[in-house]
C-alpha cells in the first residue's frame, strides 16, 4: 500500500473458493483480479491459490463496499453490523467465513470444527454471531492465529446445516447411522461371546462334578431329578441350562437347572 493507493491480496489452498472469489469480485465490482497458483511450504507443496487485484483506482471503493476498511481508509477488524442486519445476511456472512478459513473434522474422528481468523475483534464478533443461532463456540489462540472453534457434533452438524453444506450434513449423519450400528453390533457380539464362554466353563465345572460322583458313589446313588439333568448333561454338553430344562419331564425352568446341579456340586465336593 502507497500514498493513498491500496492493493489487494487473498489466498485459499481450496481451488473451488479461489474460483468463487474470482467469479463474485468480477460479477459485484466488474473487475478481474489476477490468479496465481503458488507452492506454499506451509501447505506441504500443496497448491495455494493466490488472487491479486492492483492499485486500481477503485480497489479503495471495494475495500469499503466489503466492509474490510472504514470511510477513513482505516483496517475494520471485526464484522460490521451493516454487513449482517438481516437473517440472510448474517447466514451467508458465516458461510463466507466457512469457507475462508474454516476446518471441519473426518466423520470418523471426533467431532471438531473451527475458522481461523487473525483479529482478535474478528474472533470475537464471529462467535457471537454464531452464538446467535444458539451454537456455543469458543474462541482460542494458536500460533498467530485466532479459532473460533466448536468440538459439539450436534452444533457441528447445525452449523454446517445453517451454511448450506447439506451433503456434508447427510455424510456425517449417515456416518453416525452407521458407527451407532457398528457399535451396536460390537456390543452384542462382546455380549454373546461372553455369554457362550461362561456357558461354556459352566458346562465343564458341571460334568467334572457328575465324574466325580459318578466315579465315587455312581450316578444310582443320585435322586432322580439329580440323576435326570446328570444324564442330560453327559448326553448333551453342548446344551445350555434353559436347553436342558427342556429335556426334563416335565421340562423345568433355568433356575431350577441351576440348583439341580448346585446339590450335585455340592455332593461333588464332599468326594474330594
Amino acid at each position: 500500500m502507497g500514498s493513498h493507493r491500496l492493493a489487494v491480496h487473498t489466498e485459499s489452498e481450496n481451488a473451488a473458493v479461489a474460483r468463487k472469489m474470482f467469479q463474485y469480485t468480477k460479477e459485484l465490482f466488474s473487475v478481474s483480479p489476477q490468479l496465481r497458483v503458488e507452492k506454499a511450504p506451509r501447505l506441504r507443496g500443496h497448491n495455494c491459490y493466490c488472487l491479486y487485484l492492483g492499485e486500481e483506482e477503485r480497489t479503495a471503493q471495494i475495500l469499503n463496499e466489503l466492509c474490510l476498511m472504514d470511510n477513513s481508509l482505516r483496517p475494520v477488524l471485526g464484522i460490521p453490523e451493516r454487513l449482517i442486519r438481516r437473517h440472510c445476511c448474517r447466514i451467508s456472512y458465516l458461510r463466507g467465513a466457512f469457507l475462508g478459513g474454516g476446518y471441519i473434522s473426518k466423520p470418523d474422528q471426533p467431532a471438531h470444527l473451527e475458522i481461523n481468523v487473525q483479529h482478535d475483534e474478528m474472533a470475537n464478533d464471529l462467535r457471537d454471531l454464531i452464538e446467535r443461532f444458539g451454537l456455543a463456540f469458543h474462541v482460542n489462540k494458536r500460533h498467530r492465529m485466532q479459532v473460533v472453534y466448536s468440538k459439539s457434533r450436534r452444533d457441528q452438524v447445525t452449523f454446517l446445516a445453517l451454511v448450506g453444506a447439506h451433503r456434508a450434513v447427510l455424510r456425517l449423519e449417515s456416518d453416525a447411522v452407521l458407527r451407532e450400528i457398528r457399535e451396536d453390533v460390537n456390543r452384542r457380539v462382546n455380549s454373546e461371546t461372553a455369554n457362550l464362554e461362561r456357558a461354556v466353563d459352566a458346562a465343564q465345572r458341571q460334568l467334572r462334578d457328575i465324574r466325580l460322583v459318578e466315579d465315587h458313589a455312581g450316578l444310582e446313588m443320585l435322586p432322580a431329578a439329580l440323576r435326570e439333568i446328570a444324564e442330560a448333561r453327559m448326553r448333551y454338553p453342548e446344551a445350555s441350562m434353559k436347553e436342558l430344562g427342556g429335556f426334563m419331564h416335565p421340562p423345568i425352568s433355568k433356575s431350577a437347572v441351576y440348583h439341580r446341579f448346585l446339590r450335585i456340586h455340592h455332593m461333588a465336593e464332599k468326594m474330594v
